[in-house]
């Protein structure tokens, strides 16, 4: 599979009048669209079957496009050419949400019924097929995020290799939401952990592969990595709170589906939920106080992530 070559500012200068969101909507918007169009072009070339076809339901719709955005806001920091060098893995991490999500979803899982404003892929296609998808997906991420033509070969595979951690990760960590959730208990530490691996994992090797690709020394890449992990702890709180306050239209997925796990909201209350949120956020950026302006897209990203309804 080869990719076509993509050319952009990638974060254009604020504008004469602009404020700082104006500059990270038309960032976000660009980073958005190219994801977008790339994922478009993969589920193109795949061969047609019932698999591939209920993959590409998965992936289509994909709500914020955090993980992908994520990805060129840590990239940029290091390479004004991020979105050239990292949009490939940004796509392989978009295409590993993909795959958990279907996962999460099952009858065997969450045994949710809508997702981002649509019935689950469970509910559409062949149970034999949808089976298949989160394996087909991430076997894709591979793929995709391999056959980089724009970064070395040392960088693709190190990069690889931290998507492919999280997927352990995140295995583990739904193992132990699942567990806990049959039992009825769980410990502070112990659903800290669960959401570290279930969804911090994700967000810190996202962040720390797109740092890798554009040429981060390991200093700052592990720094990115303690970034992501914060980020996708507060983002999994907040989850919890939003499945007791927000809306369907709101969350594009049915509200309360959390009521029979011990959550953030039940052992810290809504307000030390916010609070621990608000802690982990303020971590994440203190990351980047060694950084400049170069920074200032991520910066933005993560009080969005902190803020906007969660898909």
């Amino acid at each position: 599979m080869v990719l076509e070559q993509e050319s952009s500012t990638c974060y254009r200068d604020i504008h004469d009048g602009a404020g700082a969101g104006d500059g990270f909507d038309a960032f976000r918007a660009e980073v958005r669209a190219r994801l977008e169009n790339l994922l478009e072009q993969i589920i193109a070339r795949l061969p047609d079957s019932e698999v591939s076809r209920a993959a590409s339901y998965a992936v289509r719709n994909g709500g914020h496009r955090w993980r992908g955005v994520l990805a060129i806001a840590a990239g940029r920091i290091f390479d004004r050419r991020a979105m050239e060098l990292s949009l490939p893995g940004a796509c392989g991490a978009e295409l590993a949400h993909a795959a958990s999500v279907v996962l999460d979803d099952l009858p065997s899982m969450d045994n949710a019924r809508l997702r981002r404003g649509r019935p689950c892929v469970h509910l559409v296609f062949p149970r034999w097929a949808v089976d298949m998808v989160p394996a087909f997906l991430i076997a894709l991420a591979y793929q995709v995020s391999l056959e980089n033509p724009r970064v070395s070969h040392k960088r693709r595979v190190t990069a690889a290799v931290e998507l492919s951690r999280a997927g352990l990760q995140m295995t583990q960590g739904q193992a132990m939401d699942l567990n806990a959730a049959c039992r009825g208990d769980r410990s502070a530490d112990c659903l800290l952990e669960c959401y570290r691996l279930k969804t911090g994992a994700l967000f810190a090797a996202t962040a720390k592969a797109g740092a890798i690709l554009c040429g981060a020394h390991s200093e700052d890449a592990a720094r990115i990595e303690i970034l992501g992990m914060n980020l996708g702890v507060a983002y999994q709180i907040l989850d919890d709170l939003a499945d007791i306050t927000a809306t369907l239209e709101e969350m594009g997925k049915s509200p309360r589906m959390d009521v029979s796990k011990i959550t953030a909201v039940d052992l810290f209350g809504v307000n030390g939920a916010k609070q621990k949120a608000k802690d982990l956020k303020e971590t994440a950026l203190a990351q980047l106080d060694r950084f400049g302006t170069e920074a200032r897209p991520l910066r933005e990203l993560i009080d969005r992530t902190c803020h906007e309804p969660l898909r």
